[in-house]
């Protein structure tokens, strides 16, 4: 069986991907990409505007037990976004934080990422910091 290369010309590409994770091999199989896939992705933006905003000392940290993962955040130079992935092709249930100086922390608990056929089934959380 020949797995399939799927190459994404950015990391936004990965994070927030919509294409399949898995294609019909016509020998009946499943065919499964390689690219990692996040199990939390975030999207980060300022609550009284609703926009991206140039945060200072931005962090990402999602704890599942024992287990924890922390994240540097990007900025998607089309649109601004300001995002990152967390915790990739893990399953679990998270508690999320992000936070910013001069920001509250933003916590979301009992985040649920199940495993799919291929990969994770991703969850999307757009973080609204609170001054």
């Amino acid at each position: 069986m020949n797995a399939r290369i799927v190459k994404t010309a950015s990391a936004v590409a990965i994070l927030f991907s919509a294409a399949c994770s898995s294609v019909n091999d016509p020998g009946g199989g499943v065919v499964c990409t390689t690219e990692a896939r996040a199990a939390i992705s975030i999207t980060v933006v300022d609550s009284l505007t609703g926009q991206p905003t140039a945060f200072t000392g931005l962090f990402a940290r999602a704890v599942d037990g024992t287990y924890a993962d922390s994240a540097s955040f990007f900025t998607n130079p089309g649109s601004g976004a300001v995002s990152t992935g967390l915790a990739y092709e893990r399953k679990g249930t998270y508690a999320v934080t992000v936070g910013a100086a001069g920001y509250q922390n933003w916590v979301k608990t009992g985040v649920n990422v199940t495993a799919g056929e291929c990969h994770v089934n991703g969850v999307l959380l757009t973080a609204r910091l609170v001054r």
